[in-house]
C-alpha cells in the first residue's frame, strides 16, 4: 500500500489539466466495466488518492526530523573598505554540517502518530473506493432499468395500437360504438405520454452514469447487462463478521485512535529532555591568513522549564483528541452493524418484493387474454380490456423495478460487508 501511495503521489506531482479531458465511450458498458472505472477514475476516489498521498507526504516529513540532517553551505568575502579603517580582506570556505537527535521521545511519537495518520487516510481511500462501486452499481442499475422501462412502456404503446386497430374494425362493422374507440385512442395516448417520459428516464440516467464514470457527454454507451436474480446464498452473522474485519471505515477509525494516542505520548514527552550531536567542519583559505581547515563536535540537551503552559495546553489537547477518537471507533463498529442489518432487511424486502412482482405480472398476463378472449367473443367490454392492459404494462414496470431494487440489495450487503467488488 505504502508503495502505491508514494506512485499516486509520483502521478499527481506530474499530472498536467490537458489529462483530465473526460473519456470518449462508444460501445457497449458492462457493469464490472463500470466498477472498475468508477474506483479508478471516479473523481472522489481520485482526490481521496490525493489526499492519502498528502498524508504520507506529512509522514515522511515527520519521520525526517529524527534522522541525521546533513547540509553543505559555501561563502566567498571580499572586503574593501578601509574607509571605515578595516583592512582587506579575502575569504573562500567550504563548511559541511552534520546535525543527529540522540534523545527525542517526542519526536518518536510523532512520527507513530504521522504514519498511523497516513495508514488511516489509506483506509479512507479504500472506503471510498467501495462506496464508489456501490454508487457505479446504483447508476448503472439505473440506467438498465431506464433502458428496460423504456422498452416496456414501448410495448405498452404496441399493445394499445393493438387494441385501437380491433376496436376501429369492431365500430366499422357496427359491432361497437364510436365512443369505445375514442376511449381507447385515449388509452393509447396516455400510453405514448408515458413511453416518452420513460424515454427521457432513459437518457437522463445515461447521462447521470457518464458523469459519475467521467465519460464525454457525447459518448454514445451501450448496456448489455440484465438484472441479477440469482438467490444471494449468505448468513447475516458471515456478513456481520466479515463487515468488522474488512470495513475500512472501522479500520481507520482504529488508526486515528491509536494515532491520537501516539499524539498524547509526544506531548507526555515534551516534559522528557531532548539531546542532540552536531559536528561541522571546514576548509577554505583567506587572506590573511586564518587557517585552512578546522571542525566542531557539540551535545545540546534541551529542557523547557517554564513555558506560560503550551506543553499542559498541548497535552489537554491531545487527552481529548484522544477521548473524541475512542468514542467514534465505538461509534463507527455500531455503525457498521446497523448498515450490515440494513442492508439484510433491505435485501429480504427485496427479494419477497420481487416473487410478488413476478406473481403480479403472471396474474396480469392471464387478465389480459380472458379479457381479449371475451372481447373477441363480444362477452366482455371495452373497460375491461384498457383495465386489463394498464395493469399489465404496470406489472411489467413493477417487476422491472424490482429486479432493480433486488440487485441493488445485493450489491448494498456487499458494500456493507466491505466485500470485493
Amino acid at each position: 500500500m505504502h508503495k502505491a501511495l508514494f506512485a499516486a503521489a509520483v502521478v499527481l506531482a506530474t499530472w498536467q489539466p490537458a489529462q483530465a479531458a473526460p473519456q470518449q465511450w462508444n460501445g457497449p458498458l458492462s457493469k464490472a466495466q463500470a466498477i472498475a472505472r468508477a474506483t479508478s477514475a471516479g473523481f472522489d476516489v481520485r482526490m481521496a488518492m490525493a489526499d492519502a498521498a498528502s498524508a504520507r507526504g506529512v509522514a515522511i516529513g515527520q519521520y525526517s526530523a529524527v534522522l541525521p540532517q546533513i547540509a553543505v553551505s559555501g561563502n566567498h568575502t571580499n572586503i574593501h573598505l578601509p574607509q571605515f579603517g578595516m583592512p582587506e580582506a579575502v575569504q573562500t570556505y567550504a563548511s559541511l554540517t552534520a546535525s543527529m537527535s540522540v534523545f527525542n521521545l517526542a519526536g518518536y511519537s510523532a512520527v507513530r502518530a504521522g504514519r498511523l495518520s497516513a495508514d488511516a487516510a489509506s483506509a479512507d481511500f479504500s472506503a471510498t473506493e467501495n462506496d464508489a462501486a456501490l454508487n457505479a452499481v446504483k447508476a448503472y442499475d439505473r440506467a438498465l432499468l431506464g433502458v428496460a422501462a423504456a422498452h416496456a412502456q414501448q410495448a405498452a404503446v404496441s399493445d394499445q395500437e393493438t387494441n385501437v386497430r380491433f376496436v376501429e374494425l369492431r365500430v366499422r362493422i357496427g359491432k361497437k360504438p364510436r365512443y369505445e374507440l375514442s376511449r381507447a385512442r385515449a388509452a393509447l395516448a396516455q400510453a405514448q405520454q408515458m413511453a416518452e417520459d420513460a424515454a427521457a428516464e432513459r437518457d437522463e440516467s445515461s447521462n447521470d452514469l457518464k458523469l459519475l464514470l467521467d465519460f464525454d457527454m457525447a459518448s454514445d454507451v451501450a448496456i448489455p447487462d440484465r438484472f441479477e436474480t440469482a438467490v444471494y446464498s449468505d448468513t447475516l452473522m458471515a456478513v456481520t463478521q466479515r463487515a468488522l474485519l474488512q470495513q475500512p471505515a472501522v479500520r481507520a477509525a482504529r488508526l486515528r485512535h491509536d494515532a491520537a494516542q501516539a499524539t498524547l505520548d509526544q506531548a507526555r514527552a515534551a516534559y522528557v529532555p531532548t539531546a542532540a550531536v552536531t559536528g561541522q567542519t571546514y576548509n577554505g583559505s583567506s587572506n590573511p591568513p586564518l587557517g585552512s581547515s578546522g571542525g566542531q563536535v557539540g551535545v545540546s540537551v534541551t529542557l523547557p522549564i517554564i513555558d506560560g503552559g503550551t506543553r499542559h495546553g498541548a497535552l489537554m489537547q491531545a487527552s481529548a483528541t484522544l477521548a473524541k477518537a475512542q468514542a467514534d471507533f465505538e461509534r463507527q463498529q455500531l455503525m457498521v452493524q446497523n448498515a450490515v442489518a440494513n442492508a439484510w432487511r433491505e435485501l429480504d424486502a427485496a427479494h419477497r418484493n420481487l416473487q410478488t412482482a413476478q406473481a403480479a405480472l403472471d396474474d396480469a398476463s392471464e387478465n389480459l387474454r380472458v379479457a381479449r378472449l371475451r372481447q373477441q367473443t363480444g362477452k366482455g367490454t371495452q373497460l375491461e380490456v384498457l383495465d386489463a392492459l394498464a395493469i399489465t404494462a404496470s406489472s411489467r414496470l413493477g417487476l422491472l423495478q424490482a429486479q432493480e431494487r433486488y440487485d441493488v440489495a445485493i450489491a448494498g450487503v456487499h458494500h456493507a460487508a466491505a466485500d470485493p467488488w
